[in-house]
Order: structure tokens, then C-alpha cells, then sequence
């Protein structure tokens, strides 16, 4: 388990979203942060938001799909802050469509950033974790990445993905002092992409969580070197348990439930806004 005081971390997608809120988490944990994303003026505005809880953050603009962006952003952290301990891959995109009106570059940039980049920072960063024997690396995953999820079919691919990831990496790293977690939230009020849906009545079925729900997750998985974490209302947490048993059937009450109709209505929407 990884004492959040004190240690390095580097967090992805820092600039919006849920970035914010878990970086003003960590940050109050004790965290001496590097904050991780495109805009700048984003990261920028996050380092305000959370330097009077202690350290000045060190904000980094940088592009995590890209492999010189990626090695540029460990050895800054290091030559700066010191050795990473902490890694959050938080940084992602969305697609929203029926598949076969997906682009071939709409498919390469979701999996570019939500899983080659979220592997490939981990790669660069877990030397520095291993030399010191402890650290930790959570990956902000998604319901979506443990059942299925029609009309973001490529979004979900990357998160079954980071579902795998995390798990394979977990049991490799067993002994070694460095915890892997994953956080699985469903969709996140106020913040992030799903806030901007107009699509209609959201199905009941279909929760939300607030962000500091989810920022309170990846510190418990820190703390308690938790495998995974799923942050949604009770009733999705009872069929991310029965997804487990029977994707089948978990499919078959989201049917029923209204839920794939209403991402039909989104994948429409967001088609005609294009």
C-alpha cells in the first residue's frame, strides 16, 4: 500500500472532466502532483484550484498518445519532482456513434489515448515504481468496459481493455511492492461528456455519480490497494455483479430498461451535431 503523502504522482487528463476533482483530492492527500493534458489553459486552472492545499503542482502539457509526448513527460516529472510513485490514467476520449459510422481515425484516436496511451505511459513510469519497491497505478476505467455498451462500441472496447490490463499487470506485479487498480465509474454528473447529452429522459436505469465519488475511489485504491472499484448506484452495482454471471442477461434488462434506446437517441443527436 502507497502512502499518498508525500509521494510523486502524475495524473492524466488534468484539464477537465473528472481530472480536476481527483487532482484536488490528491492534492489534499499530500500528493506533489503533475498534472497531465492537452490545454494548457486547462492544466493551468486546475494548478490553481489545488495549490493551497500544500504542494505547487507541476503542470506538463503533453499529448499521451504520443510516444515523445509520453517520454518527455516521465523525464520532466523526474528531473523536477523526483521519481514518480503514483500514476493516475485518467486522461480519455469518447465516440459516440453507430460503429459502422465510426471513422478509421475516430477508432485510432480512442484507442490512441484510452488504451495505448494509458499502457504506454505505465510502461515508461513502472521502472521507477519497481526500483523503489512500492508505488501504485490506477486506471479510471467504465462500467462500459464490463458489459456491453451499444453505440460507443469503440469507448467500450478500450475499457474492457483497461479491465484486462489491469488485472493481467496486478497479477504480474504481485510481490513487488507496486499496486494496479482500476476505477469503473458509470456516467459522472456535471463533468465530462454524458453531462452535455440531449437525448431526452435518461432511463432510471442509467445512474449517474457525482465526480467526487470518483476521486474519492482511486484514493481509497491507493490506500487499500483495492483491484478494482465500481462507482455507481446501488442498483448498477447489482448488475455489474450479475454482468459477471450472465452478460446475456444483463443485456437483456438494459433492453428492456430503456438503456440501449437512449444511446441510439445520444449516437443520433451527437451524428447530427457532427
Amino acid at each position: 500500500m502507497l502512502e499518498p503523502r508525500g509521494a510523486v504522482g502524475i495524473l492524466t487528463g488534468a484539464s477537465r472532466g473528472v481530472g480536476p476533482y481527483i487532482a484536488e483530492h490528491l492534492a489534499r492527500a499530500g500528493v506533489r502532483l503533475a498534472l497531465v493534458a492537452r490545454t494548457e489553459d486547462g492544466l493551468r486552472e486546475t494548478a490553481r484550484r489545488i495549490r493551497h492545499h500544500g504542494h505547487e503542482p507541476l503542470v506538463v502539457p503533453a499529448d499521451i498518445s504520443d510516444e515523445d509526448d509520453q517520454r518527455r513527460v516521465v523525464d520532466t516529472v523526474s528531473s523536477t519532482l523526483g521519481p514518480p510513485s503514483l500514476l493516475v490514467n485518467n486522461a480519455a476520449v469518447e465516440h459516440i456513434s453507430r460503429f459502422q459510422d465510426a471513422t478509421v481515425e475516430d477508432i485510432k484516436r480512442v484507442i490512441l489515448v484510452n488504451l495505448f496511451g494509458t499502457e504506454a505511459l505505465t510502461r515508461l513510469v513502472l521502472p521507477h515504481l519497481l526500483s523503489a519497491g512500492r508505488g501504485h497505478i490506477v486506471t479510471i476505467g467504465s462500467v462500459a468496459g464490463r458489459t456491453a455498451y451499444p453505440y460507443g462500441t469503440v469507448n467500450s472496447s478500450t475499457k474492457h481493455g483497461v479491465v484486462g490490463f489491469t488485472w493481467s499487470l496486478r497479477e504480474e506485479l504481485r510481490g513487488t511492492g507496486v499496486g494496479v487498480s482500476a476505477v469503473y465509474p458509470t456516467l459522472i454528473s456535471d463533468v465530462g461528456i454524458s453531462a452535455r447529452w440531449q437525448a431526452g429522459r435518461r432511463p432510471p436505469l442509467l445512474g449517474r455519480v457525482g465526480p467526487d465519488e470518483v476521486a474519492r475511489a482511486v484514493l481509497k485504491c491507493i490506500r487499500k490497494n483495492k483491484v478494482e472499484i465500481t462507482v455507481s448506484p446501488p442498483m448498477e452495482k447489482i448488475a455489474d455483479v450479475m454482468g459477471a454471471v450472465s452478460p446475456r442477461l444483463t443485456s437483456w434488462v438494459a433492453r428492456r430498461g430503456g438503456v440501449h434506446s437512449y444511446l441510439r437517441k445520444v449516437a443520433e443527436t451527437q451524428e447530427r451535431s457532427r
